[in-house]
């Protein structure tokens, strides 16, 4: 079936995830710091950085997580709730892409890590079954604990980056931080040579921008015709750019570049903003409701880039898109700030008004109960998904344990990767 996400709130039908295992358990304490001092005393970034706040406690985090895809399946099904790792596999079996993984991660790891592999060492890859082969890139190490690559790629759980389904496209992600670059190399070729994806067009910016930087998270599919980019720290400007001007040669017709403050709490658009319902939107106040919190710039078929006066949603309300903005953290900047931290404008909709969201965020959640959301268990969502899913009148939030997985600075959107949604009935 086709790849097809018209928007941000249709009913979700299909989807991509990967749960997290030992890859995070090969992480150091090395790599859980930003910047470590030089022996003159200056601070410097640390190469080996891998954007985690600190060491996960696995066994936790796979129980959060497994809520999240319990919830996935109820909604999708098992069939259509795919494990990206059983993807990779698959792959995996193909001669042809098989080497082909093989070298390119030998030549990033050589110019990111400066780590060679020995003719030796890559005919030990090869000579792999898919399996072992496939935990060896995630991990970094062989079965026997010899370790192969310079570092393991524990931020393959945020799928939401790895690319971004828009319309009928794959527009290919493309990571600026070092860690993440084996995670975009990978699923490059699964989009082009995985039967899955055979035929689906795909929107590649690598040819037309010296430094590419662009990640899933910062691309929101607002409508069938307007999509919305964040250009901040992970996603630079003339990325962003080149990425509007493929969208807009489809069924894109506005594109918003959404310029943010570089930093680390607010590294991709859907940290600050992420729609909810159909009129409703969670958000990071000083940013998207201030004035002077991101600036907008619109790109639009056959037009010249305009800059935009206003907010975001001033833009969106300008152009036929009106959206009530609920604050995470509620109206005191400093709960705002906390729970923005721990992600709590990052929602995930798996259908109009039905969203999931980390159940640590408790005055955002009561902020939306007070919007009439009502705020359930992963479980009791389980019990109930046909009913729900089947009555547009209810509003819920289902509140997911994100004590560990927040660790890595990622909520429910940044987890999932949708890769079919139905589109939204007007």
């Amino acid at each position: 079936m086709a790849l097809s996400v018209h928007t941000e709130l249709g009913r979700l039908r299909e989807i991509a995830i990967h749960q997290p295992g030992p890859e995070l358990d090969l992480m150091t304490p090395d790599n859980i710091v930003a910047y470590r001092q030089a022996d003159d005393g200056t601070f410097v970034q640390n190469r080996n950085y891998l954007l985690f706040d600190d060491l996960v406690f696995l066994s936790k985090l796979r129980e959060e997580h497994e809520q999240i895809i319990k919830v996935l399946r109820a909604t999708c099904g098992h069939a259509d709730t795919h494990q990206i790792r059983d993807l990779l596999r698959t792959l995996l079996h193909d001669n042809t892409a098989r080497a082909r993984v093989v070298s390119d991660v030998a030549a990033l790891e050589r110019s990111v890590w400066g780590w060679d592999l020995t003719e030796a060492d890559r005919g030990a890859l090869l000579e792999l079954d898919p399996h072992n082969l496939l935990k060896t890139l995630v991990r970094g190490t062989m079965r026997d604990g010899r370790r192969m690559l310079k570092w393991p790629i524990p931020n393959l759980m945020f799928t939401r980056d790895l690319a971004a389904v828009v319309g009928e496209s794959v527009l290919l992600a493309y990571a600026r931080k070092p860690g993440r670059r084996r995670e975009m190399l990978m699923m490059r070729a699964l989009f082009e040579h995985h039967p899955r994806f055979a035929g689906v067009r795909l929107l590649d910016i690598g040819g037309k921008v010296a430094a590419p930087a662009i990640e899933g998270g910062d691309v929101l599919v607002l409508s069938p015709t307007k999509v919305a980019i964040g250009v901040g720290e992970r996603t630079n400007l003339e990325s962003a750019t080149a990425a509007a001007e493929l969208l807009l040669e489809h069924e894109v017709e506005h594109v918003y570049l959404v310029e943010l403050s570089a930093q680390r709490s607010t590294m991709h658009l859907d940290t600050v903003f992420t729609l909810v319902d159909p009129t409703t939107c969670l958000v990071y106040a000083p940013l998207i409701l201030a004035a002077d919190g991101a600036r907008v710039t619109s790109l639009e078929r056959g037009a010249k880039a305009r800059a935009r006066k206003g907010t975001l949603l001033d833009v969106l309300a300008a152009d036929g898109m009106p959206t009530e903005p609920i604050p995470c953290g509620g109206d005191d900047p400093v709960l705002q700030s906390r729970e923005q931290w721990s992600d709590g404008a990052n929602a995930f909709a798996l259908a109009p008004g039905k969203i999931l969201l980390y159940g640590r965020n408790e005055h955002t959640l009561r902020d939306l109960n007070a919007r009439g959301f009502e705020v359930i268990s992963p479980d009791g969502y389980c019990r109930n998904a046909a009913m729900l899913l089947g009555d547009e009148s209810r509003r819920v939030v289902i509140a997911i344990d994100g004590s560990e997985l927040s660790r890595g600075r990622g909520g429910p959107r940044c987890l999932t990767l949708p890769l079919r949604r139905d589109a939204l009935t007007v």
